[in-house]
């Protein structure tokens, strides 16, 4: 469970009496392009078309809290199980030859760390998907953020999280990137108890939160296992919707650049 920001891990060393060690944007700086394709459209149903040239898609694995790259993780791809990568040593990974047209959710798993779920994409039907990113705490952050959220995780369920982000902004950037003052709702809808919990800007979970702060950071807990639509809301805003899977005992996390973006 993570939220995106500036990292906290002083704050949440002070709630939890965990270490962390800062921020979560001092991975490879960029421009913010997606390539010619950015995967944003509706999920198809995983098979595509077969024709037109085969796309190549590539991204990069964030620890959460310290900011660091997670190396030696392996990628698969949920719809095509036959895919799969490894994370170099700058956390950086690359799929090339996936078919144009077909929805893809990229799984990173790595022993220490909780398997996490990108967004559901539809790859485009030409071109390139860039900055595909996992934002993900090691296991002993990930147990800390529950206890101060006041949740204990339930197996048979998945733990959402995203990040509301200002445009333009993403991982790759210093500091904070969220839009302050968004609302989230999830469909099909959930009872209140699963959330959506906000982040403060110490990018610490704070439940009696009604909107964003400028961490950006949201949370739905213990979620039943299904295909979901999270949708950001703010007067004089408009955001990319994000389609997701939950299945059980998974962090499914759309991060930015492909979240829960403004546009």
């Amino acid at each position: 469970m993570t939220g995106c920001g500036d990292g906290g891990g002083e704050e949440l060393a002070d709630e939890t009496g965990e270490a962390g060690d800062g921020d979560t944007g001092d991975g490879d700086t960029g421009d913010g392009d997606t390539g010619d394709g950015d995967g944003d459209g509706d999920p198809g149903d995983g098979d595509g078309d077969g024709e037109g040239e085969l796309i190549e898609v590539s991204g990069d694995a964030f620890a959460f809290g310290p900011g660091t790259m997670i190396a030696d993780a392996t990628v698969t791809i949920l719809e095509h199980p036959e895919q799969i990568a490894t994370t170099d040593a700058d956390g950086h990974f690359v799929f090339e030859g996936l078919a144009p047209g077909s929805a893809a959710t990229f799984v990173m798993d790595k022993d220490g760390f909780p398997v996490i779920y990108t967004k559901t994409f539809t790859l485009p039907d030409s071109g390139v998907v860039e900055r595909v990113t996992f934002q993900v705490p090691d296991d002993a952050t990930f147990d800390a953020l529950a206890l101060v959220a006041g949740i204990e995780p339930d197996p048979a369920t998945c733990q959402i999280a995203s990040t509301v982000t200002r445009v333009g902004k993403s991982l790759y950037d210093a500091g904070a990137h969220g839009e302050a003052g968004a609302t989230v709702t999830i469909d099909p809808p959930l009872p209140p108890e699963h959330g959506p919990v906000y982040f403060n800007a110490n990018v610490i979970p704070q439940p009696d939160l009604v909107e964003t702060s400028e961490d950006g950071g949201i949370l739905y807990t213990n979620v039943p296992p299904g295909v979901y639509t999270i949708h950001a809301s703010k007067e004089g805003v408009e955001f990319e919707d994000v389609v997701i899977q939950c299945d059980a005992d998974v962090l499914v996390n759309p991060s930015p650049p492909h979240g829960l973006q403004a546009i």
